[in-house]
């Protein structure tokens, strides 16, 4: 399999990475960035040969065309917080448009399965501002019409972030190694739980599967209680 994965160097995307480079049915991982990583930020030795980071110009997404030629796979692992992006117009361009762009390059060269990271209560609609982005992602997504579609739907992400983030760093030292009092629906997950469901996603493409929420054929939503109940090493 070739996939491409867009933010390799994220909380979830470093563990998607991880998991791609270590299958003998990838043989290559084509990753856009903006700069490439050194190799003590990825944590990746054995099976760095299959990643081809690529810096690119994210402004001009169109020209990614032909890299995108050949692709199984595409996986978004984008996002941000209001914080780290300076405001609500930023956060909207890397958590919705840029992801929406990217698909749509995707879609024209052929990709025929879009994973993407979203967020639990994602709804267009809603008066959470993050809720309504994500929302706004999938619709976009959905109404792309990739043969196949995952989206996976996490509440807090636990693990080291790049920047600090005080909601996961308090729900961390609250309930420590004791989460599992939380209901599963509103649980906190590790990154290593939603990067392993887009993997195993990946390798079985939900072609055939009808979404029960929209009635969408070839979509498939991976809701917070099921990253709940998986281990963080499942691989």
């Amino acid at each position: 399999m070739k996939v491409a994965l867009f933010g390799s160097t994220g909380l979830v995307g470093k563990n998607v990475l991880k998991l791609l480079v270590r299958l003998d049915q990838v043989e290559h991982v084509y990753c856009p960035v903006r700069r490439v990583p050194e190799p003590t930020e990825t944590g990746i030795l054995e099976g760095a040969a299959k990643i081809d980071f690529d810096v690119v110009d994210f402004e001009q997404v169109d020209t990614l065309r032909e890299k995108f030629a050949g692709l199984d796979a595409a996986i978004c692992c984008l996002g941000t917080t209001i914080k780290q992006a300076g405001s609500k117009p930023a956060q909207e361009k890397i958590d919705v448009r840029l992801p929406l762009s990217l698909a749509a390059v995707a879609k024209k060269a052929g990709v025929r399965h879009f994973l993407c990271v979203s967020a639990q209560g994602a709804n267009s609609r809603s008066p959470f501002f993050y809720n309504r982005l994500k929302g706004m992602l999938e619709e976009g997504l959905t109404m792309m019409n990739f043969e196949a579609l995952t989206i996976v739907r996490p509440s807090l992400l636990l693990g080291k972030h790049k920047d600090k983030r005080f909601g996961e760093e308090l729900m961390q030292k609250i309930f420590g190694k004791h989460l599992a009092i939380l209901p599963a629906r509103i649980r906190p997950v590790f990154a290593e739980s939603a990067a392993a469901h887009l993997v195993a996603s990946m390798l079985k493409p939900p072609f055939e599967h009808v979404c029960a929420s929209d009635g969408v054929k070839g979509k498939r939503i991976i809701y917070n209680r099921i990253l709940a109940q998986t281990p963080a090493d499942v691989f």
